[in-house]
């Protein structure tokens, strides 16, 4: 461990990044802190294994960059913790998913939630007026049928286009 610990704030004004990114950190525990205070080589380390490679680092001030020399200390990578890397796994990871999601959606495998319930209440409307309206369609036919299977006749030929009705594409 480096001899110079910094407080919190002091280590983010060094790194030009705020100093609730750094509280936010330890927070999570993966900076660790020793007496309360940042050892700037191994935070160094642990912010350069967190950082993705396609982002630039964050650009200090010109009076920072003179003042203030960066620790040249690092820690391989085999002694940060476990958490860190899982972490970073995990956060891989989710990218992947999203970009793979992306892709579907371009291909247009996926669609619109909103257009789905659209065309779900669309197509429940078709085959609930179809129902309901088979006693108004119905009655006066089924009034003079003497005939219990000439009814039942009927009524499943009447269901049975309601739901030919019903298993139409909607345009």
């Amino acid at each position: 461990m480096s001899d110079e610990l910094l407080s919190q704030i002091a280590y983010a004004k060094r790194m030009g990044v705020s100093r609730q990114y750094i509280g936010e950190l330890v927070q999570k525990g993966v900076l660790p802190l020793t007496d309360g205070q940042v050892d700037p080589a191994v935070a160094d380390a642990i912010i350069e294994a967190r950082r993705e490679p396609a982002r630039a680092l964050r650009r200090k001030s010109s009076q920072q960059q003179e003042t203030i020399e960066p620790t040249k200390r690092t820690i391989p990578t085999s002694e940060l913790p476990t958490l860190l890397l899982k972490t970073r796994i995990k956060s891989e990871t989710e990218k992947a998913k999203l970009l793979e999601i992306k892709a579907k959606v371009e291909a247009e495998r996926f669609v619109d939630i909103e257009i789905v319930k659209a065309v779900g209440f669309k197509r429940g409307r078709i085959i609930r007026d179809g129902m309901l309206s088979i006693p108004d369609r119905l009655d006066a036919i089924l009034a003079v049928e003497t005939d219990r299977r000439k009814v039942h006749q009927i009524l499943t030929d009447e269901i049975n286009r309601v739901l030919e009705e019903f298993s139409k594409p909607i345009l």
